[in-house]
């Protein structure tokens, strides 16, 4: 080989070298700003967005512009969000981003209430858009918005000024819907007459000819009647008849009814849903309970994925959804009227984390938790947290999912042995717990712990009394079967019922108790009830309290001591900020 040769493949193998050190930074860099949004820590995720965009193009770039428009949204910066993200589409025109892009823009003009700027953005979505999910999405929002918010007239001029044969159809369909929705049939029965003249063959004017728009305004309207809308996935057609934690929830939201009914002239009707865990069937009902006019909260779904359903099924419409135990992270993200009464695993990390330094004084803390679960979210948040408060984490050790064994992890935390006033160990699999006490128990590691409410499931505490009378976890519900106020209501549940109050029962209980505190308060107005809401209004439940924080998650925790084979309740707890 020649000597200009081998120095040409030892430049190339630098500069290849070179360059993946630099993309391991970014990701790195790019998963820190993730971890920082995902705990609501937004300035401090703006901030890595920001630099990552800064440099010279990288794997990273287009991700981190998308990133920093939603992180400004979370700041409610809409006009610098939009500015942002129209940057980045001129920029990056073709990027796998710029459909969430778009819908990103659509939800700031939402938030500013600019009904006709969001309408034209969830359009253009409509038009250019890549992914078919994004742009059944768009329709179905914009729909909703131009019905409700535009008069037909800023519809038609939009339809005069396109030329796109595939956005035509679906306008005129938009536009005979605004006409009826106004009162005026004789307008929306031409404008559906042009669409079946002009697209016969189309999907808007099959949608056209089966909308009857006479039947979904007046159903289930009675004067002196506010209704809650109930969506649960509760397999109605299930012949057992069976109990289920879904059914349970039920029943402790019928419970609260019946009982205020009871007591109050105004009363509260429910119509309840089965969601069949379907996307498209929880937006059928969205559509259905949409043209309910004394609709206008709803309770329900229970799982996460289902209220992600929800939250696009909802948006554009001022009906409030509130989940009562859905717990995963950014359920709101595109949809303000997206509740949840049961914490996300954010908070329950950020408010432990909070406990930990204020209550317990404590600012040498250590982490330990699983690489797979949402004992990593728990963990990252905790962290995030506890560093900004001013704790320090002097070791953060992560075991392979299902170890039998935690050796070398322990042996990591030895060194700090003398300095670490306590160890946060959140579990998403209940045999984790036993493995982590006798790991610390070999090594003589006794030190306070603090975990998650899978703490409850594990078995051997009672042989590591050292280590598990120092124990201290947080959970979403605890019931005190002495307190009198608790065996009374059970008392009125069973003569009711014929059932035990258990905790399923108390989700669907309490979060119906605080809705029907807020409906007579709020004469059932969705903007004061987003407005109580948000004024920190808490209210005092049975399995646990309720206090939204600004991303509308419910911030308040159980904090529970285990102490000889008993778990005492220490206090309830929300996060400081």
């Amino acid at each position: 080989m020649s000597k200009l040769k081998f120095l040409i493949i030892l430049s190339l193998l630098f500069f290849c070298s070179v360059s993946k050190a630099q993309n391991d930074d970014v990701d790195q860099e790019f998963k820190l700003a993730l971890n920082f949004y995902d705990t609501q820590n937004y300035y401090d995720a703006l901030r890595l967005f920001n630099r990552i965009i800064s440099d010279e193009l990288n794997s990273r770039t287009t991700a981190a512009f998308l990133f920093k428009g939603k992180t400004l949204l979370k700041l409610n910066r809409q006009e610098d969000a939009i500015s942002s993200l129209n940057q980045f589409l001129n920029y990056y025109p073709g990027s796998i981003y710029s459909d969430e892009a778009e819908m990103v823009i659509a939800k700031c003009y939402l938030d500013e209430e600019k009904y006709q700027n969001a309408f034209e953005e969830l359009c253009r979505l409509i038009l250019s858009g890549k992914s078919s999910d994004y742009i059944n999405r768009a329709r179905l929002i914009s729909e909703k918005v131009a019905v409700k918010y535009l008069n037909p007239q800023q519809i038609r001029s939009l339809y005069d000024t396109t030329n796109s044969e595939k956005l035509k159809p679906f306008l005129l369909l938009v536009l005979g819907k605004a006409y009826f929705s106004n009162g005026n049939s004789g307008e929306g029965q031409r404008t559906f007459s042009k669409l079946d003249n002009l697209y016969p063959y189309s999907p808007e004017n099959l949608e056209a000819k089966d909308y009857n728009p006479s039947t979904i305004r007046n159903y289930i309207s009675k004067p002196g009647v506010t209704l809650i809308g109930v969506m649960l996935p509760l397999n109605l057609n299930n012949s057992s008849g069976g109990k289920t934690p879904v059914t349970e929830i039920l029943n402790g939201i019928k419970f609260a009814v019946s009982q205020y009914n009871r007591t109050h002239s105004y009363k509260i009707g429910l119509v309840i849903r089965d969601t069949e865990r379907n996307s498209d069937r929880i937006r059928e009902i969205a559509n259905e309970f949409e043209g309910i006019s004394s609709l206008k909260t709803v309770l329900g779904p229970v799982f996460s994925d289902e209220v992600m359903a929800a939250a696009d099924a909802f948006s554009g419409s001022d009906i409030k959804v509130i989940s009562p135990t859905a717990t995963d992270n950014d359920l709101a993200r595109f949809d303000n009227n997206i509740f949840q009464a049961n914490p996300s695993f954010a908070v329950r990390g950020k408010t432990m984390a909070d406990f930990v330094f204020y209550n317990e004084k404590k600012i040498k803390m250590g982490v330990i938790n699983s690489n797979a679960g949402y004992s990593q979210k728990l963990a990252s948040a905790f962290i995030t947290e506890y560093e900004k408060v001013g704790g320090q984490i002097l070791s953060h050790q992560v075991y392979p999912a299902s170890s039998i064994e935690i050796t070398q992890q322990i042996n990591q935390m030895l060194p700090f042995a003398n300095s670490l006033e306590g160890i946060y160990a959140p579990i998403s699999d209940k045999n984790d717990a036993t493995v982590i006490l006798s790991s610390l128990v070999l090594d003589s590691l006794y030190l306070p712990m603090y975990g998650n409410q899978d703490w409850f499931l594990a078995k051997g505490l009672e042989t590591s009394t050292t280590l598990s009378n120092n124990l201290i976890i947080t959970s979403d519900y605890f019931i005190d079967f002495n307190d009198q106020k608790f065996t009374n209501l059970s008392d009125k549940f069973y003569a009711e019922t014929k059932g035990d109050l258990n905790r399923n029962v108390l989700y669907g209980y309490d979060a119906a108790n605080y809705l029907l505190q807020i409906l007579n308060e709020t004469n059932n107005d969705p903007d004061k009830i987003t407005e109580l809401v948000n004024s920190g209004m808490s209210f005092k439940g049975f399995h646990n309290d309720l206090l939204f924080d600004e991303n509308h998650v419910n911030k308040t925790l159980n904090f529970i001591r285990y102490k000889d084979g008993v778990y005492q309740l220490i206090k309830r707890y929300n996060s400081i900020n």
